[in-house]
């Protein structure tokens, strides 16, 4: 017999977590409350309680959520050798994700919830790193740190721009500046 999926849990999670991203947007992540959010999404704190223990453990379901849907889309690369595919499905993959992932990937007051959720990507993709496994486990990482430090500061401050540049362009710019920087060393 399947278990059956209930479909009251489904939308009570759905409906705290829909609060929660309602709130982040307008909140600093600290002043979010398990009493407001609970009268936000019109449930009660017991109702809360059974599904989570608290506003850290929605955040870190956001964050895996997040970190595994991306990886998703990214699990057949090589990270480094498809550099430009990583940078494009990056870019495209935070647009879809609008505000909400803008305000915990550029706003500097949330660069804990940015690392947490860039850590758990972290760990999923470094079986996909082929293209570096040549150098020592130190050096991966100074590779990787420069990849990513990279292409997120273009992000970044293209967000703080106010995207004038189109979403392509922008790609573009980033991809050259990362494969201009790794292409000496990676010969």
């Amino acid at each position: 017999m399947k278990n059956k999926i209930d479909l009251r849990v489904l939308k009570t999670e759905e409906s705290i977590k829909s609060t929660f991203k309602t709130m982040l947007l307008e909140m600093p992540y600290e002043k979010i409350t398990i009493k407001e959010l609970c009268e936000r999404a019109v449930i009660n704190r017991k109702t809360f309680y059974l599904h989570y223990n608290s506003i850290d453990d929605v955040l870190e379901e956001f964050q895996e959520e997040l970190a595994s849907e991306y990886f998703d889309r990214i699990k057949d690369f090589d990270h480094i050798a498809n550099v430009e595919k990583m940078i494009e499905a990056f870019f495209l993959f935070s647009e879809e994700k609008g505000e909400f992932y803008e305000k915990i990937h550029c706003n500097y007051n949330y660069d804990y919830i940015h690392q947490q959720t860039t850590n758990k990507l972290s760990l999923k993709v470094q079986d996909n790193l082929k293209s570096i496994r040549k150098f020592t486990p130190e050096k991966q990482d100074i590779i990787l740190a420069f990849v990513n430090s990279a292409t997120l500061g273009i992000y970044r401050q293209w967000i703080k721009d106010g995207k004038k540049i189109p979403v392509g362009e922008v790609i573009d710019i980033a991809s050259t500046f990362v494969k201009t920087g790794l292409a000496k060393y990676m010969k």
